[in-house]
């Protein structure tokens, strides 16, 4: 019993300690997160059937570096909504071209490429002598000529001579029915609206400036009646050439031929008739009938 007592006398006089020997709160520096770490439970103070830990989480709040590329301002919102603008329109189905493929909108719309090389370009005035349009299989009468639209070129016949020679992006001549010697539909191409000339005869042939100059120039020229085409061929060459009517073109020569040319049908082979055309900057000049 006297033990018993001993021993709580000692208890209490420890605990009866100076206030001094425990630091205060205030003068005691906490590390930085350390309040923050303290105050999480620990597993075993949360019970298995939720608590804490199980605890659905807070949705997290959209903050400024939320927001799609698309909805930025400045810089990056202008690349980021055409970049989607332009999957769009790829993902888009497009209108179907004359060989079925589907076209692009470059094509359907008669720019980029397309209107470079020939399509889409600025068609001819009202009363040029090739303003006429027809549609696929019309047959037309010699001396006629009219526009082919919308048809490709490998669809037209065989391409049987270029102006320039070997130059693609020139005056072609396309033949529906090579080796044969009767009448057939001829083609033209090389016209900044993407619309082949229709013509009709046996024979047709490309024919260069020097070509005609060493005719109507000449000795035989002399002779020779003026037609609408010589008339038309005198106002080309004295813009191109800078001389006088009735001169050659001299030094431009090789400049006026880059784009002018001539081009004579024949209904038949040894026909007395013919038709002449003059072709100059992707237009039909004139057109003659003898």
């Amino acid at each position: 019993m006297t033990r018993a007592a001993l021993a709580l006398c000692l208890l209490a006089a420890g605990c009866a300690q100076a206030p001094g020997a425990v630091p205060a709160l205030s003068g005691t520096t906490l590390e930085s997160g350390g309040a923050r770490a303290g105050a999480l439970a620990a597993p075993s103070e949360t019970d298995a059937d939720g608590g804490f830990l199980d605890a659905p989480a807070p949705a997290a709040s959209a903050g400024p570096g939320a927001e799609s590329d698309a909805e930025r301002g400045g810089l990056l919102g202008f690349f980021a909504r055409r970049a989607a603008s332009a999957k769009a329109a790829e993902s888009a189905p497009g209108e179907a071209s004359p060989d079925g493929t589907a076209a692009t909108a470059s094509e359907q719309s008669g720019g980029g490429l397309a209107a470079l090389f020939g399509g889409g370009g600025k068609g001819p005035a009202p009363d040029a002598p090739d303003f006429r349009q027809v549609g696929p299989g019309t047959t037309l009468p010699f001396g006629e000529m009219a526009r082919l639209c919308g048809v490709p070129e490998h669809a037209l016949g065989t391409r049987i001579a270029t102006y320039p020679e070997n130059r693609r992006n020139g005056y072609a001549l396309y033949d529906t029915a090579p080796g044969g010697s009767g009448a057939r539909t001829l083609f033209l191409t090389g016209f900044p609206d993407g619309c082949a000339r229709q013509l009709t005869g046996a024979l047709a042939m490309f024919g260069s400036a020097e070509m005609h100059e060493e005719l109507r120039y000449g000795p035989a020229g002399k002779t020779l009646p003026r037609s609408t085409t010589d008339a038309a061929y005198e106002k080309v060459k004295a813009g191109v050439c800078k001389v006088a009517s009735g001169k050659p073109c001299g030094r431009a020569l090789s400049r006026l031929e880059k784009d002018t040319a001539f081009v004579t049908v024949y209904p038949a082979f040894g026909s007395r008739n013919w038709l002449d055309i003059l072709l100059h900057d992707g237009a039909v000049v004139a057109v003659d009938r003898h």
